[in-house]
């Protein structure tokens, strides 16, 4: 065969190429972003958990016990006397600091054999102020006495950060516990609901922000007291306009007498909060099955209707499918597809049209 001429072929290629390496980058993006939005969410929440609450935890720790480790006294002059230079030679602990560097040294006049150094008018002693300075660099050096011991207490007595980090976020936990306790039910119930609606609901702006955030909490944190036993869809809120809705429960006595018909009563919930939304008392011969689970249900609801469960999305065959099992009325019999009959002829297990 003759070669082409024209181009067309080379040309093809060429203007093809750009369009796959778009979308050859935009399937990695789809396929990576989930999971990188999921770490940087994750690292947010770490962070916010540990600036907002495990970090002011661990300096209240580290404040209580620097002060049954505080040995400093206040600076009196009259008490103390300063060293001369001829007394600086081999004093204390003081390996490793520079002769330039050593601070000025005080003695209490009735306690001779502990050297001082002032800081911020307290008299710390001279051997806890040196292992902080061989432990820090100068820009973190405490500027008072209760900061040294602080500092004391996280190196010695903790072993580091990360040790009293632990320490604080299982005070956290305990603390969540004996809360959750106390004002879950009862007299701590009742306080927690006066206050919100005595002070949180009568400010315009914090009560904004306070109610979405609850609603968010407790749907995440809450245990659901509504038991949904069925997934189901409805035309609501009018004929044509398809709903999904949890099935609660039967309807009430006298909406049944009055319908005529076996009625169920459905929570039709609101995007993105399925926890909230409308409950409405339907015929249970005008409803539709689902077969999802609560979670997807849920997710469904959340996403706005973005996350489709697998077995839920629409696809030529997967809608053939379905419109197949309920023309024959018959759900358990599997519907094929011969591809060299067409996508239109579909054949049940046996081989027979349908």
């Amino acid at each position: 065969m003759a070669p082409n001429s024209s181009g067309d072929g080379p040309t093809t290629r060429r203007s093809r190429g750009p369009g796959v390496l778009i979308r050859n980058f935009l399937g990695g993006v789809s396929i990576s972003l989930p999971l990188i939005l999921t770490v940087v969410i994750l690292l947010w929440l770490g962070q916010g958990v540990y600036s907002y609450i495990v970090r002011p935890i661990s300096v209240s720790v580290q404040w209580a016990y620097a002060g049954s480790l505080n040995e400093s006294v206040g600076f009196d002059p009259g008490k103390f006397r300063l060293l001369d230079a001829s007394e600086y030679e081999g004093v204390g602990k003081n390996n490793g600091i520079e002769r330039e560097d050593l601070p000025k040294l005080y003695k209490l006049r009735e306690d001779p054999s502990r050297e001082y150094v002032v800081i911020n008018g307290e008299a710390v002693p001279f051997e806890d102020y040196h292992f902080v300075v061989k432990n820090t660099t100068p820009a973190e050096m405490p500027r008072s006495s209760r900061g040294i011991y602080m500092f004391i207490a996280t190196e010695q007595h903790f072993r580091g950060q990360v040790t009293l980090s632990i320490v604080a976020s299982l005070i956290v936990i305990i603390l969540l516990f004996f809360l959750g306790t106390l004002f879950t039910k009862g007299m701590g119930g009742w306080a927690v609901r006066k206050f919100e609606s005595a002070f949180v609901g009568r400010v315009p702006l914090v009560s904004n922000v306070y109610s979405s955030v609850k609603q968010v909490t407790d749907f995440l944190f809450t245990e659901r007291t509504i038991e949904y036993n069925r997934i189901v869809a409805i035309e609501y809120p009018r004929k044509g306009i398809w709903s999904l809705g949890f099935v609660t429960g039967e309807s009430l006595l006298e909406m049944t007498a009055s319908a005529g018909v076996p009625l169920v009563s459905i929570l039709v919930p609101t995007s993105p909060m399925p926890v909230t939304g409308y409950t409405i008392n339907v015929p249970k011969n005008e409803i539709i099955d689902l077969n999802m689970t609560i979670d997807q249900a849920f997710q469904f609801c959340i996403s706005c209707g973005v996350l489709v469960p697998d077995n839920q999305k629409v696809t030529p065959e997967s809608l053939q499918q379905a419109l197949t099992q309920r023309l024959t009325g018959d759900d358990s019999q599997p519907v094929v597809t011969r591809p060299s009959e067409g996508p239109g002829v579909a054949e049940d297990a046996t081989g027979e049209p349908v």
